[in-house]
């Protein structure tokens, strides 16, 4: 291991899932990891364009610095409007003695952000590095006091019933579509389902993943519209059926199967699911096997209305196997019942 030349260790290193296994092997691979262009392709190949320079930033002073940045930058990491403006809003640290007080007299404590929050610790000259590139990029619209979140909400209707929101979702399609190619609007990445869900709520939520609440905007969005994927690709943001693959699956079927159903409600049919999932899968979403069990499980209350229909739906896009999914994932919801 010790003999392989440099550049062939900056390819291993980049395939590499975890690179602190190699790391702790030898000086040699600590010493290729230091490389500001092996963290920069590692970060490309990991997590893309469009989330490389959230995650630089998410492992701090001691992974990113001005080489670093400016290494992603040449790779084509994507700057976004939102993202300038998520690091304006938690870039460094709070002053500890304000904190004390807003704990003391119960003053704005939804505000403290903890010392280890997603950009607390991003050197000052990184900080200015991404401004700076942003502004180029950008030709000065980074709009630092707004937040493109709470626009890109108000451009889809998020807080009317779907069937409106529709309505003024394609009303304003043609500003939805330049807010993407021209802004870059590019969410921040779903938080990881091993991590805290305390946090899934709040904005911004210190560790900067994109909350609940926002990612269902964004389901909601495809759901009216998928083709507002291409939009995402086009910009270079290729993960995001990746990041919304299941809340969109599953939020069609809740679409389609609304709680308090209207007077004209019509049951949709085995094929007619098949072939709006169809229509998600040509895009890029995928019906997997945890996805087919997962819905299950969340649809379960409402099974006598939908259940046989959703698992006919389900054989139609993947055939037989898609049976056995379904009655694995009905034995485990009698099993914990039992438990």
């Amino acid at each position: 291991m010790e003999s392989l030349c440099d550049e062939l260790k900056l390819e291993i290193l980049r395939y590499t899932k975890t690179p602190i296994l190699l790391i702790i092997l030898n000086r040699n691979w600590y010493s290729t990891s230091q490389d500001p262009n092996a963290r920069a392709e590692w970060l490309m190949y990991k997590y893309g364009r469009a989330h490389a320079l959230f995650h630089a930033v998410r492992l701090g002073k001691s992974f990113i610095t001005d080489n670093v940045a400016q290494s992603l930058i040449a790779r084509g990491a994507i700057i976004s409007r939102y993202f300038i403006q998520r690091l304006v809003m938690q870039f460094g640290i709070q002053d500890p003695k304000l904190d004390e007080m807003k704990v003391r007299y119960n003053s704005n404590v939804d505000n403290i952000t903890p010392d280890c929050s997603w950009a607390a610790s991003l050197p000052l000259s990184v900080f200015i590095k991404f401004m700076t590139e942003a502004l180029h990029q950008l030709n000065g619209d980074i709009s630092i006091k707004e937040n493109d979140m709470e626009l890109f909400q108000s451009l889809t209707a998020i807080n009317l019933p779907i069937n409106q929101a529709s309505q003024i979702f394609f009303k304003n399609l043609s500003e939805i579509k330049d807010f993407i190619l021209n802004h870059k609007f590019i969410p921040f990445p779903p938080r990881p389902k091993i991590l805290p869900i305390a946090e899934q709520y709040h904005y911004p939520s210190w560790d900067g993943y994109e909350n609940n609440k926002h990612i269902h905007l964004l389901s909601r969005a495809v759901l009216i519209y998928p083709d507002i994927v291409k939009c995402w690709k086009q910009i270079g943001y290729h993960e995001v059926c990746r990041d919304l693959n299941d809340i969109v699956i599953k939020g069609m079927f809740m679409m389609l199967f609304p709680m308090t159903p209207p007077a004209n409600w019509v049951r949709p049919t085995p094929e007619f699911l098949a072939e709006k999932l169809k229509e998600l899968i040509d895009i890029g979403f995928e019906l997997n096997d945890d996805v087919i069990k997962s819905s299950i499980k969340i649809f379960k209350p409402k099974f006598d209305v939908m259940g046989e229909t959703m698992i006919d739906s389900f054989v139609i896009i993947r055939g037989e196997h898609a049976t056995e999914i379904a009655i694995s994932a009905l034995n485990e919801i009698a099993e914990t019942k039992e438990y």
